[in-house]
């Protein structure tokens, strides 16, 4: 591990920055590679430093989850991996995007093309009547063919205006169904994911409550109650990580110690 903090360079699996204003939240960042400066050069922290990688008294802790972390960095597995891969793949490929809907067209009411419907015959009427007169039928005609046309426009824009709801109703529905789907496949990867959380558990109790023993700190009858930060150390002591762990406790005699019982690089803070 490098660590640079203020135009000092610190090397080596112990830092002990306690003459320093530094803040332990900036270094667990730093070293997760959310932030720049302090300039850390370490390895990468595995997931369960999500949760552990940063000591302190004000913690809270997902003590199951974070042993879970522990297991996956040891590089244990379950019967339930594929199904949560074959999961996570499904629901990566069923991110639906909004659809893009057809403009609402106005509607043309029935009452209207009944109004143009008459319209038409009235005309064709009149040109016959004409017709049979003998009389000039021009302007008839060109009366016949207007109201026509109108009618046949605003035929037309009903169809259209039918057409256009259908269409946008089809296109909610199958964005309805579609995020239906990846709700359940989001339920299911959920449910896998706790299964499979639980045979890491149930795997390491016996290592977490040997673990405990090992840590400072009290010891509850049931070890999932211990504090988050006896439970982040026993945690840790499982865990296999090369980034240095942030310790902002005065748990350990001194940094040195924190480095051996968890057997981590530890920047002290």
């Amino acid at each position: 591990m490098r660590l640079t903090v203020g135009g000092t360079t610190y090397e080596g699996r112990v830092v002990d920055l306690r003459g320093r204003a530094v803040d332990g939240a900036t270094l667990a960042a730093a070293v997760r590679g959310d932030r720049c400066l302090p300039a850390v050069a370490s390895a990468d922290p595995p997931p369960v430093y999500d949760y552990c990688g940063h000591v302190h008294a004000a913690m809270g802790l997902r003590t199951r989850t974070a042993l879970a972390a522990a297991g996956r960095s040891r590089g244990y597995e379950t019967p339930h991996d594929d199904a949560i891969d074959e999961l996570r793949e499904q629901l990566a490929s069923s991110d639906p995007d909004a659809p893009s809907l057809p403009s609402v067209r106005d509607d043309v009411s029935r009452s209207t093309l009944a109004d143009q419907r008459e319209a038409a015959a009235t005309q064709r009427g009149r040109l016959e009547a004409r017709r049979t007169l003998g009389v000039d039928t021009d302007a008839a005609e060109q009366a016949v063919r207007e109201a026509t046309r109108t009618l046949s426009e605003r035929e037309t824009e009903r169809v259209a205006a039918e057409e256009s709801r259908r269409r946008r109703r089809e296109l909610a529905r199958a964005y309805r169904d579609r995020l239906a789907e990846r709700r359940q496949l989001a339920d299911a990867l959920a449910n896998r994911q706790r299964d499979a959380r639980e045979c890491l558990v149930n795997r390491l109790h016996d290592r977490y409550v040997a673990a405990l023993e090992a840590v400072p700190g009290s010891r509850p009858t049931d070890p999932f109650e211990a504090s988050p930060v006896t439970a982040a150390l026993a945690v840790l002591r499982i865990a296999r990580t090369e980034a240095p762990v942030v310790v902002g406790t005065d748990c350990f005699a001194d940094p040195t110690a924190a480095a051996d019982v968890l057997d981590a690089p530890i920047i002290r803070c």
